[in-house]
């Protein structure tokens, strides 16, 4: 087994992300401080205090997702990097050496083809350069890993481990499911066949989500209403659109309790085709920290329930740094189908 084991997301800059790692380099943002020596930092003998030093130099923005640069620095040779895809999939990766500023890829990479719209992108005064979109791409580090397993169904794996995959946050040290780690890789190796749920879960999710077309915004939320209803919330509405005392277009569409757990959900609710944006991430977050006062004996959680099939990257990254749950629509309408669909109609009624 590795020493540690790393959970490490690359949606961020995903264009370019994506071809790197398939040349072997996971990549993290964080561009401005390439130059900063905060890879020592995380790395030295005092570790957090000169790390934090520096990341609170830069803003508040950095010093909130510090953690994300924290994990990734400290990243060894022999340690185990899992790295969920965008296609409901993870891929495992050995590192081969400490990160380094992305700057020390220039000689080894003269440039690379965008993963998705092609786009040619090159070097331009040691950052990445977009040249068809004409921007820096904001990529700031990068480690060295060689392929341990690729494209791994997540159904392949435990429970457990699943629900690490889904965590927002770029980067994480998942050292104590290393086992469980180790068992998906070895069932992506062997090849498991899928479960009979993924088997039959799957097509059943596309055409649930396929339904989400014949509904409107105000049937969409009544859905989502019903759903927290059906999963045990003890009260469930649909505040008013003029509620008072929201500003700065604070908005959540749906409120549930759940007494019994001390659990509070607010969600933006977005029924719409294509990708969100982090306009809902905004929206949602605003309102909790406007309209929430807070009660200590209760934990507080913010949603964006879409219909559309995936989020931009801005809402991802905004996600991350707020903590809020992004769930599109092929999730929600494999939630729907795992709480059952009886008497779903009553949503509507």
């Amino acid at each position: 087994m590795a020493e540690k084991y790393y959970l490490h997301r690359i949606s961020h800059e995903g264009n370019a992300s994506y071809s790197l790692m398939q040349k072997g380099y996971l990549t993290l943002g964080w561009s401005d401080f390439s130059d900063s020596g905060i890879l020592g930092a995380a790395r030295g003998k005092e570790g957090y205090p000169d790390f934090d030093e520096i990341t609170e130099k830069y803003g508040a923005r950095h010093s909130r997702s510090r953690w994300c640069m924290w994990y990734f620095a400290r990243m060894k040779k022999g340690d185990t990097v899992v790295v969920p895809l965008y296609s409901g999939m993870f891929s495992a990766y050995k590192v081969c050496d400490e990160a380094k500023p992305i700057s020390e890829l220039e000689n080894i990479i003269p440039s690379v083809e965008g993963m998705w719209n092609k786009h040619k992108i090159v070097w331009k005064e040691k950052k990445l350069y977009d040249v068809d979109e004409e921007r820096m791409i904001d990529l700031g580090f990068f480690i060295k890993v060689e392929s341990i397993v690729e494209n791994v169904p997540r159904d392949f794996v435990s429970g457990k481990f699943t629900s690490r995959l889904k965590i927002r946050t770029t980067s994480a040290d998942i050292s104590d499911i290393g086992e469980l780690v180790e068992a998906g890789i070895k069932a992506g190796e062997e090849k498991k066949p899928i479960t009979l749920y993924e088997d039959v879960i799957d097509p059943l999710a596309e055409r649930m989500k396929s339904s989400f077309k014949t509904l409107n915004p105000d049937k969409f939320e009544q859905l989502v209403k019903w759903y927290l209803e059906r999963s045990g919330a003890s009260m469930a509405w649909i505040p008013a659109k003029n509620e008072s005392g929201k500003r700065d277009g604070a908005d959540a569409d749906i409120i549930a309790e759940f007494d019994n757990l001390k659990y509070i959900v607010y969600v933006q609710a977005k029924w719409h085709e294509g990708e969100t944006s982090e306009w809902a991430v905004h929206q949602i977050d605003s309102y909790k920290n406007q309209m929430s006062e807070g009660d200590p004996a209760y934990t507080y959680a913010t949603w964006v329930i879409s219909s559309a099939d995936s989020f931009s990257s801005d809402a991802i990254t905004e996600a991350e740094e707020k903590g809020v749950r992004l769930i599109d629509g092929k999730e929600f309408a494999r939630m729907l189908l795992d709480v059952g669909l009886l008497d779903i109609n009553k949503a509507f009624e």
